[in-house]
């Protein structure tokens, strides 16, 4: 009887095993099932008319297959490709979705939350709109910033966005240089809100949580950081309070990337900018003078804890 006993109760424990073993793997299929574009657009607060736009099926599972290939073995060609496409606007829209939610799967296997997923492709967003505002369409033109996001080189942590890169080139301050080839954040702006020091700060935090001890430094390259700013706008705004985290080291006019920013639009004509907010209003006294706000470039050490 106790071998019978035994031989049961092996049995069991076997079928207990398997059974645990069938709801784990139920478990990981479930937990890493892939995103649908619906789901996607629907987290990240897609407008409706872009979502209608998107679910046309405009690019079969075959094409998209090829696409995707190209995207990831050279991207600059892609863009020249997709350069030739019909609909290109609502196509790459599409295509982005697509690649969106191919990269849900790697976040989570990474251990990533949703949270850093949504607000970072909630940048898919910010351009569709900015799309429709320039081209009268929703879609997307930003391919090689949006991809980014997408080989998870970019992420959005709360107000701002970090890019960890490479130095490419000595950034030296008054005290302290920051080497070629350190690894460092890259800190971008995204648009559509206000730039709030506590919620920067906030993402400062969630950067250094993220990112861990491995990245010591904070680089920006932006309109935000030109120290002509102070010329027109008082020390208690926002951008000049986020300007003053950083060293800058470096003032550029390659481009007029701050009209572009607070314009929305370049002109020949420096007189048609509106006036209808008090950045406005200076900016544009400021460029009808003949001057050019530029660039600045700027860095400052993670804090210690």
């Amino acid at each position: 009887m106790r071998a019978e006993e035994r031989k049961r109760e092996k049995e069991n424990k076997e079928k207990k095993t398997k059974k645990e073993n069938k709801e784990k793997k139920q478990r990981e299929r479930k937990e890493t099932k892939k995103m649908k574009t619906e789901e996607l657009m629907e987290r990240i607060h897609m407008p409706e008319e872009a979502r209608e736009l998107a679910c046309r099926k405009q690019i079969s599972e075959g094409e998209y297959g090829i696409w995707k290939e190209r995207f990831y073995q050279d991207i600059r060609q892609f863009i020249e490709a997709w350069k030739k496409t019909e609909n290109r606007y609502v196509w790459a829209l599409e295509f982005y979705l697509k690649l969106a939610a191919d990269a849900y799967e790697e976040y989570r296997r990474r251990g990533y939350t949703d949270q850093v997923f949504d607000q970072t492709f909630y940048d898919i967003t910010i351009w569709c709109e900015e799309c429709r505002r320039k081209h009268g369409v929703y879609g997307l033109e930003e391919l090689w910033w949006l991809g980014q996001s997408v080989k998870l080189k970019l992420f959005r942590l709360g107000r701002l966005q970090f890019e960890p890169i490479l130095l490419e080139h000595d950034m030296e301050g008054r005290e302290r240089t920051v080497k070629a080839g350190t690894k460092v954040l890259n800190v971008h702006i995204p648009s559509g809100e206000p730039l709030r020091m506590e919620a920067c700060k906030d993402s400062f935090e969630k950067a250094e949580d993220f990112f861990g001890e491995e990245y010591q430094v904070y680089v920006c390259d932006s309109w935000l950081l030109s120290p002509h700013l102070k010329e027109i706008l008082p020390d208690t705004s926002n951008i000049i309070r986020f300007q003053n985290l950083f060293e800058v080291t470096r003032v550029g006019y390659e481009y007029p990337q701050a009209e572009q920013r607070i314009f929305e639009v370049t002109l020949e004509d420096k007189s048609q900018y509106p006036e209808d907010t008090f950045l406005r209003k200076k900016a544009k006294a400021y460029v009808l003078s003949g001057k050019d706000l530029g660039i600045g470039e700027g860095f400052f050490y993670r804090r210690r804890k």
